[in-house]
């Protein structure tokens, strides 16, 4: 098993008409990252298998990922961030439902409160060295 985190905290630059369309927009770019991060550990020598997968918190998103018909909510949106949708389907790509207070990669995105940034360091497996 390999673990790869990677967070980024980017303005959209298109108007989102709900979350779950800011969310599939985003989901987009974590897609691109993903099939990049797969191409580098090739590029190394490690094999990957299986689909890489990308944690989303908002359930709607998820489902605009894994439905390839473009219906009255997703219609409007440009082709592009569809891409996402297009891996999915070719299963290079898994879309997963994480809860929103064990998204790992909050850590490097916004702010959070001091239990909760111990809690995510903790599932990172990073230790504070001791004195």
């Amino acid at each position: 098993m390999v673990l790869l985190l990677a967070g980024e905290a980017k303005k959209q630059t298109c108007v989102a008409l709900s979350t779950a369309e800011a969310e599939y927009v985003a989901s987009s770019a974590a897609a691109q990252e993903a099939l990049w991060m797969r191409q580098l550990l090739t590029d190394l020598n490690v094999n990957i298998d299986e689909p890489m997968t990308i944690y989303e918190d908002n359930q709607s998103a998820i489902a605009m990922s894994k439905n390839p018909q473009l219906h009255g909510r997703s219609k409007h949106i440009d082709i592009k961030y569809h891409f996402v949708r297009d891996q999915v389907e070719k299963k290079t790509l898994t879309v997963l439902y994480r809860p929103t207070g064990s998204m790992l990669a909050d850590l490097f995105t916004k702010g959070i409160p001091k239990e909760q940034f111990k809690k995510l360091r903790e599932l990172t497996g990073v230790a504070i060295k001791p004195k």
